[in-house]
């Protein structure tokens, strides 16, 4: 009881540690060379610009007024997640945002760029931001956006993915860059993006596969895992070598995200079950990759 606390109260502390993460990232490395992420930060980012620009508001250059933005504009999801997805997903998210959004309104944005160059800088900025996301999710929650409306719609729509998401979020706020910025912001922004999609790509436990074979007398664990997780499985009939008592042993392959919602359904269904979890899979084939 004590080990599972402890882990829960690390899984709080790295995902609050992410979010503080690509909060300075973005201030210290993107938005002084005025630079746009392409995702529900970028929207904030185009808000806090309409407010700057077409409303002529006086905003100190070093308040990042994105960061209350990108709170007020995901509380709609924070409801989403919780009421359909999870209550300790939900938790971790709604930490993450307050920290992040907090964190991006309390550093100060250095009136000249920490590094000129800005390919430099959108590389070393990717790389931040991507660690950072990378390190919430691997936690368990989210930073919110396309994070939330990832999972939330691959539970509903199992072929999903937040890649699609988080590509047409990224084109909304890349066309509005390209009306209204010079084509070194739009370029650089996606390079920017780019790099930390892939550093998250890396750090991420959704894209590290695992199989896991299971051994319980409960029948219905396939079944289960086929509706809830959508994945398939394979069943052999076998037996104890000690007990010679009859077991089945299902095989089935699933991201490590994935990994604990495979141990809370065989838990419930048999909770004298015996799993083996093999991680770093080289799949080939059918494997849907879903987030």
């Amino acid at each position: 009881m004590q080990t599972e606390r402890k882990d829960l109260l690390q899984s709080y502390f790295f995902s609050i540690l992410g979010g503080l993460i690509g909060a300075a990232s973005l201030n210290l490395f993107i938005i002084p060379l005025g630079l746009f992420s392409g995702n529900f930060i970028g929207i904030a980012q185009m808000i806090d610009a309409l407010l700057r620009e077409g409303m002529r508001l006086s905003i100190p250059g070093s308040f990042n007024l994105s960061g209350l933005i990108l709170f007020l504009i995901n509380i709609p999801l924070m409801v989403i997640a919780f009421r359909e997805i999870s209550r300790t997903f939900f938790f971790k998210s709604v930490l993450t945002v307050l920290f992040q959004s907090a964190a991006m309104l309390v550093i100060p944005i250095p009136s000249s760029p920490l590094i000129e160059d800005m390919l430099t800088s959108s590389i070393i900025g990717g790389l931040i931001l991507g660690l950072g996301a990378g390190l919430t999710l691997r936690s368990g929650g989210s930073g919110g956006g396309t994070d939330i409306l990832g999972v939330y719609l691959i539970k509903k729509f199992p072929h999903v993915s937040v890649g699609r998401i988080s590509m047409v979020v990224s084109a909304f706020v890349f066309g509005y860059c390209l009306i209204r910025y010079d084509l070194n912001v739009v370029v650089y922004s996606i390079i920017f993006t780019a790099v930390s999609a892939i550093t998250l790509d890396r750090a991420h436990y959704q894209n590290i596969k695992s199989s896991a074979i299971i051994f319980t007398r409960n029948p219905e664990v396939g079944n289960t895992i086929l509706q809830e997780l959508h994945r398939g499985a394979t069943c052999w009939n076998g037996y104890g070598a000690y007990t010679h008592e009859p077991t089945y042993i299902f095989m089935t392959v699933v991201s490590k995200f994935e990994t604990a919602r495979i141990k809370k359904i065989v838990r419930d269904l048999d909770p004298h079950s015996f799993t083996v979890f093999i991680d770093h899979l080289d799949v080939s084939g059918n494997f849907i990759r879903k987030l």
